[in-house]
């Protein structure tokens, strides 16, 4: 049986990519919404109980209740969205996307090596890495909870489809995850 390729990905990241990891990771992966979510629930039920109890105080209460109860969650999703935004400026990505990094998948470990800096080198045994999401359009590898390398489709040696064997084929079942 032949040994399988090393893969490189020179990761050019664009702003939609960026943006669309932002919101996987803070809304689908860590469920971020669902506080807010609760929380709006909540006033909301309490804000509905004041109409019901027929006082005359009660439309200001359930109006008031209502108000920081829709009010406060959609803040929190209007920040969280405007932060991305503000750091896909920061980083410069753009439409037509910038250069990041460069990552080489190796047999027994995957090398990442920044664009800015190329004394900065990652070198990762494929026993760190924690979870591999495939969504629309990027594999996403966590090497830490909180920390993860995007590799869009079509920017491998080789096809999306290969890397995402060549992935599957070094980790463990159940930490490789196709979404799309």
């Amino acid at each position: 049986m032949a040994q399988a390729q090393d893969i490189t990905v020179p990761v050019k990241l664009d702003e939609k990519t960026f943006k669309r990891f932002a919101r996987f990771d803070m809304l689908r992966l860590r469920k971020r919404w669902v506080r807010p979510a609760v929380f709006a629930v909540i006033l909301t039920a309490f804000a509905a109980a004041a109409l019901l109890s027929g006082k005359k105080e009660a439309g200001m209460i359930a109006s008031v209740l209502l108000v920081i109860g829709l009010g406060l969650p959609i803040v929190y999703i209007g920040s969280f969205l405007s932060q991305v935004n503000m750091q896909a400026l920061g980083q410069r990505l753009g439409k037509e996307g910038r250069r990041v990094y460069d990552i080489r998948l190796k047999d027994d470990e995957i090398i990442v090596v920044n664009r800015r800096n190329t004394d900065e080198r990652v070198t990762l045994p494929w026993q760190e890495v924690k979870q591999v999401y495939w969504a629309k359009g990027c594999i996403y590898l966590y090497v830490h909870t909180a920390r993860a390398f995007l590799i869009p489709d079509g920017q491998a040696s080789v096809p999306p489809d290969s890397v995402w064997t060549f992935i599957t084929a070094h980790m463990e079942s159940g930490k490789c995850k196709k979404l799309c």
